[in-house]
């Protein structure tokens, strides 16, 4: 406390600015924090002088005398030294470290936690820099990297233990999946020689593998009317904004996970969860999804293996891109700059909203075989007419909208860039397959609100058994 009156008069009798007394107080009180927990420390180390490890049938502990060890607390650096013991069955154990559930990493649980949140969000190098600045901790991002490799391995361990709380009531349960790329590091073929040449325009070095984000969330059901649909739709098509026009905007306890090269995982972990909330007779679930190549059959597949195929309300085919194709054959019937669009894409929508998807497929036959037409938008309507041909079974939005049910993908289309492109797509990013996953299920973590329970998770997991005197 000396220091601190000292410095306080120092302030009082001086010129010193605002900005600088904070940070001379700042890094007093540090050290003050970290003399007193190396005393702590110390008196834990004195008081268990004479415990020792508690043995299971058979097992052999031996002392090893005393060995030293470094810990980085919020306020700094410290290191000292503990009694250790021998185990034929368990190694090393240090029963100071297990008292205090001190990790066996370097860093606290306090700096891998606000390490992990920031480096979520931003790359590794920067992730430190603020509890640098602060804190004056010497961090890097190579160790920043290390402790979200760490983490990210125990993510399904922490989801897999998780409670998940099952609502009560007639809720219905939406579950919604979708790809984003993911930029990976190229691999080395080194058969060949180093490739030198510059790349041209639109290339790129790296790669990019899918990754499957799944959303799950339940809701009460919400009757919407066709205008309502249609008024998002032409909002968003016409005013040139990038936000989706959402339906589905009262989802709860939305949890989101994403999956790289491994679309089924992520489908059968989304009904899975599913199917450990369920919790009334009535409940359904729906899934809008895109057209994406299997995926329909996937979810039905995974519906069938967790027996929840009379559960299922609807597959819904996401209404936002169906609107795209619709204003695809606008631009190709009217052209790209007739005034007339607009009108002709909302009756048409009009018509598919109201379940009339048989009518529109026939009227956009009539444009193909009776205008007259250039080929390549004669294709382009074809593409649309097999388009909903294909997916007609899951156009029922009349039958939709009066079931409450959302018509839209939007919620796991947002994931996508929130979850993946945010953070995997920085500046200059290239991923091992391995750092992905880990990196995206830590940002799983972060989104779900999850990461202090995660970290508890961590420090409960590291424990270890208790103590008995030594005879």
């Amino acid at each position: 406390m000396g220091k601190l009156q000292r410095l306080t008069v120092d302030y009082v009798e001086g010129t010193t600015s605002i900005r600088h007394m904070e940070m001379g107080y700042l890094k007093q009180v540090l050290s003050l924090c970290l003399t007193l927990l190396k005393f702590v420390i110390e008196q834990k180390v004195m008081q268990l002088g004479g415990e020792k490890p508690s043995a299971k049938k058979g097992e052999k502990i031996n002392h090893s005398g005393k060995r030293a060890r470094g810990y980085l607390s919020l306020f700094g650096r410290l290191d000292f030294s503990r009694p250790s013991f021998h185990s034929d069955q368990r190694g090393m154990v240090y029963l100071v470290d297990e008292h205090l559930d001190i990790p066996r990493d370097l860093w606290s649980y306090n700096i891998q936690e606000l390490v992990s949140d920031n480096a979520t969000q931003t790359n590794f190098r920067e992730s430190v820099k603020t509890m640098n600045n602060l804190l004056d901790l010497g961090l890097n991002g190579t160790s920043s990297e290390r402790a979200i490799n760490h983490l990210g391995e125990e993510v399904t361990a922490f989801y897999e233990q998780k409670k998940i709380e099952k609502p009560i009531g007639e809720f219905c349960f939406c579950a919604s999946f979708d790809g984003k790329g993911v930029p990976k590091i190229r691999p080395i073929d080194k058969t060949k020689p180093k490739e030198t040449k510059r790349l041209g325009k639109g290339e790129k070095r790296g790669v990019k593998q899918m990754a499957t984000v799944g959303v799950v969330s339940y809701f009460e059901p919400k009757p919407r009317t066709t205008a309502d649909i249609i008024k998002g739709l032409m909002e968003y098509k016409t005013e040139k904004t990038s936000k989706h026009p959402q339906d589905n905007r009262w989802h709860q306890d939305i949890h989101r996970r994403a999956f790289l090269a491994d679309q089924d995982k992520s489908i059968d972990y989304g009904i899975g969860r599913i199917k450990s909330m369920i919790n009334h007779p009535k409940s359904r679930i729906v899934v809008p999804i895109d057209a994406g190549i299997g995926l329909e059959e996937k979810v039905r597949h995974a519906l069938k293996q967790h027996d929840l195929e009379d559960r299922l309300g609807a597959i819904i085919l996401d209404i936002i891109h169906v609107s795209e194709y619709v204003w695809d054959c606008a631009n190709a019937v009217l052209g790209e700059g007739s005034n007339l669009r607009t009108d002709w894409v909302r009756e048409m929508l009009e018509d598919l909203l109201n379940s009339k998807t048989e009518k529109v497929i026939e009227d956009l036959k009539k444009m193909v075989t009776k205008t007259d037409l250039s080929k390549s938008k004669k294709e382009k309507i074809q593409k649309t007419i097999t388009y909903f041909t294909n997916h007609q079974h899951k156009m029922d939005y009349k039958t939709y909208l009066e079931k409450g049910y959302p018509v839209s993908s939007a919620l796991v289309e947002s994931n996508c860039k929130h979850l993946v492109k945010d953070r995997m797509e920085l500046s200059g990013m290239r991923w091992s397959s391995k750092g992905a996953q880990n990196m995206m299920d830590m940002r799983a973590v972060k989104l779900n609100g999850d990461l202090p329970n995660f970290i508890n998770f961590i420090e409960r997991k590291n424990r270890k058994t208790g103590l008995t005197k030594v005879a």
